[in-house]
């Protein structure tokens, strides 16, 4: 005896549906706050900064920009104090206020 159970088997998965829509609204409005870095972490930074300048290392620079905590990859070109900037190899520009962290690769 075969039985045919047409869209029946499919409701449950269904059902689901609309509340992973708004899992995905959820993750599209999620609001990372920016960490705050104490005074001899800004000076640990700003030296690390013009140690990876002068040597010309490969780091990874750890950022906030929109919201989010991103990584990049490259080497520093350019240090701009005057509008406190960096430019990176791969044409980045990033304010001294994003950096949240610098590791040497």
């Amino acid at each position: 005896m075969n039985f045919d159970r047409g869209f029946i088997k499919w409701q449950p998965f269904n059902s689901v549906v609309p509340n992973k829509e708004v899992l995905n609204n959820i993750k599209k409005h999620e609001h990372i706050s920016k960490p705050t870095l104490f005074p001899e972490e800004i000076e640990k930074l700003n030296k690390e900064l013009m140690d990876a300048y002068y040597s010309h290392n490969l780091i990874e620079l750890t950022i906030y920009e929109e919201n989010k905590i991103k990584k990049y990859e490259s080497i520093i070109t350019e240090i701009n104090s005057s509008n406190n900037t960096i430019h990176l190899k791969n044409n980045k520009t990033i304010y001294f206020s994003q950096i949240i962290n610098i590791q040497n690769i």
